[in-house]
């Protein structure tokens, strides 16, 4: 599969842009967060949450018309993947700046991108963690203390097991 680059992933965000018929507040999440803040050079794929019901409705109206042909994953209200967002976490996010003219584009934070990776913990997902912690200089206090704002659609036991090898190896 082909990765998406920072500047293909503002190309293809601009092709959305001209086509909405109002504005919407895009969260970059994931890998593609991490792309967007330069902690990784591309993304498989590309993830974003989006806090509006109506902003979600308009941005899948507009994937489904131009058919970017790239995998876009998006989530509604404050989920991500399985994972429930604490209710602060829109503010916690930094604005990228661009030129659009509809689009609000917001990058989760990194100590979000780690917790939201927590449950799953794959290969990848480990070195996403290991590479955000060095990259934002997370501490482990303040990586349990987010971790406990979380709640999931998941399993609690995966989630507090990975999180305890994360701290017992990546501190």
């Amino acid at each position: 599969m082909a990765r998406v680059s920072k500047k293909e992933l503002l190309d293809f965000l601009g092709l959305f842009d001209q086509e909405l018929d109002r504005d919407i507040l895009l969260i970059a999440v994931g890998g593609t967060a991490m792309t967007l803040l330069g902690i990784k050079a591309s993304t498989k794929d590309i993830d974003f949450n989006i806090p509006s019901d109506d902003d979600f409705k308009e941005f899948n109206r507009i994937n489904d018309k131009i058919k970017p042909g790239v995998k876009i994953d998006s989530w509604s209200s404050n989920m991500i993947f399985s994972e429930i967002l604490p209710k602060d976490y829109v503010k916690l996010t930094t604005e990228h700046k661009t030129s659009f003219k509809k689009i609000d584009v917001r990058v989760l934070s990194p100590m979000d991108i780690v917790c939201s990776k927590i449950s799953r913990l794959n290969d990848p997902d480990a070195e996403d963690i290991r590479d955000c912690i060095k990259f934002a200089s997370i501490t482990k206090d303040h990586l349990i203390k987010r971790a406990s704002q979380y709640s999931r659609a998941g399993s609690d036991y995966m989630f507090e097991r990975n999180l305890k090898y994360i701290i017992e190896r990546m501190f």
